[in-house]
């Protein structure tokens, strides 16, 4: 029991193995070869169904580009956070050059090629305008997102470049990360169904149809797991209304009518 009284929502990767086992009436001199087989599938469901994303925040180089983490496999959102504790987005902008961006001197050598007439960028407020009540929209212009620079990601040497003009010290990136495959993972609850038919499948995915698994017991196994998955991302992922109902109110915006 939970010393604080709190239900477990995650099983371990080991325990959904030995469900599998005690199942199909192996030994546990299987673990090992199912349990690599299981961490395949806690890969295959996570990217797909399960896994949240990882918040990090990032010092900025004096060259203006942010080292990638090491475990970093994909981004979901980059940014900074604004007063609300929210994350206001950076524009991807795959214009931006890469070009000698692990250089410590990489700004002086491509700033001789920008025209003074692009100072504009180091402002993040384009649309609206300033008074003694802080900032307000123009109608019909613009939007409420508003952008605090612009990024690129550089995949081949783990660096995110910044616009020349960006003005902050730090930056925050969501991102998918890349699991270790000597770690003792868990898996959604809602999702341990799905594990346990990817081993069904891959159990037997290899064996030569002489040893009694023939093609269509194992066409059988393939689409109960893509079944299983799909009734997972439901689980993880339901239909809410009242999500529904906030995006349709957030998506309204005043403009003028002609």
């Amino acid at each position: 029991m939970n010393p604080n009284n709190f239900i477990e929502r995650d099983v371990k990767l080991s325990a959904c193995v030995n469900m599998y086992i005690d199942e199909s009436r192996q030994t546990s001199k299987e673990f090992r070869r199912l349990w690599t087989l299981a961490f395949r599938g806690l890969t295959d469901i996570g990217l797909d169904v399960s896994w949240a994303p990882k918040t990090t925040l990032i010092n900025v180089n004096p060259n203006l580009t942010a080292t990638i983490p090491a475990d970093f496999l994909d981004w979901v959102r980059v940014g900074v956070f604004n007063s609300f504790g929210e994350i206001a987005t950076l524009r991807v902008n795959e214009e931006l050059t890469t070009y000698k961006d692990n250089n410590p001197n990489r700004l002086s050598d491509i700033q001789s090629e920008i025209g003074q007439d692009a100072n504009y960028l180091q402002y993040p407020y384009w649309w609206g305008g300033w008074d003694d009540n802080g900032y307000e929209h123009y109608f019909g212009a613009g939007s409420s997102l508003i952008q605090a620079g612009e990024c690129k990601f550089d995949r081949a040497n783990n660096i995110i470049v910044l616009d020349p003009y960006f003005a902050y010290s730090q930056i925050v990136l969501q991102y998918v990360s890349m699991p270790m495959m000597d770690d003792d993972y868990t898996i959604d609850f809602k999702c341990q169904e799905a594990l346990i038919a990817w081993l069904r499948w891959k159990d037997v995915q290899s064996l030569p149809s002489s040893r009694m698994v023939n093609i269509s017991e194992k066409q059988m196994r393939q689409r109960e797991y893509y079944a299983q998955k799909k009734l997972a991302r439901k689980r993880v992922k339901p239909f809410r209304l009242q999500v529904s109902e906030q995006y349709s109110r957030e998506a309204q915006r005043l403009a003028v009518k002609g």
